[in-house]
């Protein structure tokens, strides 16, 4: 497991800088049994996060999953950038299960009491994450709704947003690693849904900031489908220069290991294996 600078902002308006170089190198071959064009590869590829977003749900309407996992394979070599796959992979369901929701809660009406679309979405996230303890908090919600940028009555295109952040989250949820250090609330592993700076002020302490080494782990709020970040954790941890850092957990060696049946250690193991990381923030006990 690797981990990454990593800034937080919405403002990548495209995959790569050399990704047309990347591009010109390589042939993509197709057969008749895959509907999905080369052209499309290419605008996935060289498109913003909104072309993206726009793209999917055009396809995802008429492809089958191997399509969709073929396309996010393409897309994956032709990038450079594998996170793309895992946003490609869920579009289908993440597309099809949030009109599925809307439609249910909404009943044809324009706007509907925030306070209702917590139960359903208590609901879909325990199902989604196979999560059988920790269920969301309300703080948890109060961010959520943050997210989708509502009050007391959300439309649709409220819900949409918040769908599209939460749905990467609780896909990176249900992998059994994550899921079990998800489920671990004593000590709590990986923090509720918290803002950036929540977790910056996690880890002051009564003299200024902890010790080097203490981190706290959470899903970054500002990357959402299909951003490919979007559902990833981020580790927020004191500096041996005590300045807060901020690191993306390379997942893709959890995922690979997982697909293929291979034993590997917990996550916390993986954590604590890093130098910069020795002692789990917002805790009493040191590790």
């Amino acid at each position: 497991m690797g981990v990454e600078n990593v800034e937080e902002a919405d403002n990548s308006s495209s995959v790569s800088d050399s990704i047309e170089g990347r591009l010109s190198n390589f042939k993509i071959t197709s057969s008749s049994c895959y509907s999905i064009s080369d052209v499309t590869i290419f605008k996935y590829c060289l498109g913003g996060l909104i072309d993206k977003a726009l793209l999917l749900k055009e396809v995802a309407t008429s492809a089958s999953e191997e399509e969709l996992f073929r396309l996010a394979n393409e897309v994956s070599l032709y990038s450079g950038c594998s996170h793309h796959r895992r946003q490609i992979v869920i579009a289908k369901r993440l597309i099809e299960e949030g009109t599925k929701i809307w439609n249910s809660i909404s009943q044809n009406n324009r706007l509907i009491q925030w306070e209702k679309v917590i139960f359903e979405i208590e609901e879909q996230f325990m199902r989604i994450t196979c999560s059988s303890t920790r269920s969301l908090t309300e703080q948890d919600f109060e961010l959520l709704r943050r997210i989708a940028g509502c009050r007391e009555h959300m439309g649709q295109e409220n819900f949409e947003k918040m769908w599209r952040w939460l749905y990467p989250v609780m896909f990176t949820l249900a992998s059994d690693p994550i899921n079990t250090t998800w489920n671990s609330t004593s000590p709590k592993w990986i923090e509720g849904f918290i803002t950036k700076e929540e977790a910056e002020l996690s880890l002051q302490g009564p003299r200024g900031l902890q010790e080097p080494g203490t981190f706290v782990l959470r899903f970054p709020t500002s990357r959402s489908w299909p951003h490919p970040d979007a559902g990833s954790l981020i580790v927020t941890y004191v500096g041996s220069d005590y300045t807060v850092h901020h690191r993306l957990l390379s997942l893709d060696y959890i995922y690979s290991c997982e697909e293929r049946g291979v034993n590997l250690k917990s996550l916390e193991q993986m954590l604590l294996a890093e130098p910069e990381l020795s002692r789990l923030g917002r805790q009493d006990i040191c590790f």
